[in-house]
């Protein structure tokens, strides 16, 4: 996965390379790269240190100090905190001791409080409970202030997680793009298949499962893609569902109340 922001002050997109390296055994991990951009197309690149299994991330003021500090998904996730100037040291501290293994993180504001909140998606089959950690002026992530999200099996693998107000009531609901996570003796394993999973946020911290609002969710045939984008893109006021893979051939109409019908491209 790839990051863009400004990370060290100057006015111009940056971009960190998150990977995994050779996904087979033994799985040797790789370095992130950080590529700053020095004038309007001019750019130097480094890698930071850590060696993992990094396969996703995501970019925000964790610490609310103005500058864009970096989660890194991976069996032992971590935190890289900026100085400012571009700047990265690791810190794991500020994730809970318990964070399972993560693929997916993103950092979102979910139930618009002013701090930035934490959510994390892995292989569900394997334990890594789908959550969203809470932010707090503490810079931190702790189990104490977290909300598990519904399982959605076989499809347990979370490739991607997004919230915007769907339904048009005023608060964040999340939209989650999932694909199999192993055999449930039909021969079916990992990555096969795909499902759009709704939850309909009520305000507090809870989440309502809507996804039975997607009228073709998705099965175990249908080619997965590894993102969605959440964008008005008929025009028409509300928030449509975007496979950002034009290849797939649809995207999900929103009725403007939450309900979404699966629609071929173009519109």
């Amino acid at each position: 996965k790839s990051l863009t922001a400004d990370f060290n002050g100057d006015g111009l997109k940056d971009l960190l390379v998150l990977d995994h390296g050779y996904d087979a055994p033994p799985f040797p991990g790789s370095q992130p790269k950080l590529i700053i951009q020095d004038a309007p197309g001019s750019f130097s690149w480094s890698k930071l240190p850590d060696v993992g299994f990094h396969h996703g991330g995501a970019a925000g003021d964790i610490d609310q100090d103005g500058d864009i500090d970096i989660v890194v998904a991976d069996h032992r996730p971590f935190v890289y905190i900026n100085d400012g100037s571009g700047n990265f040291t690791r810190d794991a501290t500020r994730l809970d001791a318990s964070m399972p293994t993560i693929f997916t993180a993103e950092l979102i504001d979910v139930d618009m409080d002013g701090f930035i909140d934490l959510l994390v998606g892995g292989h569900e089959r394997e334990g890594s409970e789908t959550t969203i950690y809470w932010g707090s002026s503490t810079g931190s992530y702790r189990a104490s202030e977290k909300t598990v999200l519904l399982a959605a099996s076989p499809f347990g693998v979370v490739l991607d997680i997004d919230a915007e107000d769907i339904d048009r009531d005023g608060d964040r609901d999340l939209v989650l793009n999932r694909t199999r996570d192993g055999d449930d003796g039909d021969g079916l394993g990992f990555y096969v298949g795909r499902r759009t999973q709704l939850l309909l946020h009520d305000g507090n911290r809870g989440f309502t499962n809507g996804t039975g609002q997607i009228d073709d969710p998705g099965n175990d045939t249908d080619i997965w893609f590894p993102w969605i984008r959440l964008q008005d893109i008929d025009g028409d006021g509300d928030i449509d569902i975007v496979p950002d893979d034009r290849a797939v051939g649809y995207v999900y109409l929103n009725d403007g109340l939450g309900g979404f019908t699966r629609t071929p491209l173009p519109l």
